[in-house]
């Protein structure tokens, strides 16, 4: 990582609820890997809660240790083994009875932070999580497990690919997180979604959709804008 991308992944602890994305590439993994070590890396929060629906924790073990991402702590929740058939491997380990097992999920996160104190939370292949299930459901886990991570004082960091989603889908997901980290065209895409964001928002940042929220919000205000002129149109043609 460049120095001034290090400096990035350190600051995004303090950011909560935080989306790091990479584009495609045959080192795709190992980027978001290294992301998340980076951010961690010398932050007073050591203990790593690691949400595998990207592939099963021994597998996700040994490229961390082959890539040299060493954890102190780290805990795994399985959210596929069972889905893919698989017997479970780690007895450590909180298995889920599918992908969409929320509930499964929400008490076993609350159970290890409540073991061991503040954590990071990595959601390992939010396409993945996607994938099994309807949008609508997707965007209320999400916010609802950025509450509940939020209210614990611990972090969250989900981990895409970039562009395997429709652009509508990304913008609803990314107006969920507090943070967005994307490395598709450098680091200068890195965009916060908090209110600082939106005050200093530009046209041309709604027009391109860098600011999800704000272009959300312009898009209803046009919409309102246009029903009540219709309606108006209305009542003065019935007279």
């Amino acid at each position: 990582m460049k120095s001034k991308e290090n400096k990035l992944l350190k600051d995004i602890i303090s950011k909560e609820s935080v989306l790091i994305s990479v584009p495609s590439s045959p080192s795709t993994e190992e980027q978001l890997y290294r992301a998340v070590y980076e951010s961690i890396a010398d932050t007073e929060i050591k203990n790593v809660i690691w949400v595998c629906y990207q592939q099963p924790p021994d597998i996700v073990k040994k490229k961390l240790i082959s890539h040299s991402f060493i954890f102190a702590q780290i805990e795994f929740i399985d959210m596929i083994t069972h889905i893919m058939g698989l017997a479970p491997g780690m007895a450590e380990t909180k298995y889920c009875t599918s992908p969409t097992d929320y509930n499964c999920l929400f008490k076993s996160i609350d159970e290890l932070i409540e073991k061991k104190g503040r954590s990071v939370i990595i959601v390992d292949n939010l396409n993945a999580m996607m994938s099994y299930d309807m949008l609508e459901r997707i965007i209320k886990t999400l916010r609802s497990l950025n509450n509940k991570i939020t209210q614990c004082k611990s972090v969250i960091l989900y981990l895409e690919t970039t562009g395997a989603c429709g652009i509508q889908t990304q913008v609803a997901v990314r107006a969920t997180m507090n943070y967005v980290l994307d490395f598709n065209d450098g680091v200068n895409n890195s965009k916060d979604l908090g209110w600082e964001s939106i005050k200093n928002g530009t046209w041309k940042d709604v027009l391109t959709l860098n600011i999800p929220i704000l272009s959300i919000m312009v898009l209803v205000m046009f919409l309102t804008v246009i029903f009540l002129v219709a309606l108006l149109l209305s009542i003065l043609i019935s007279r």
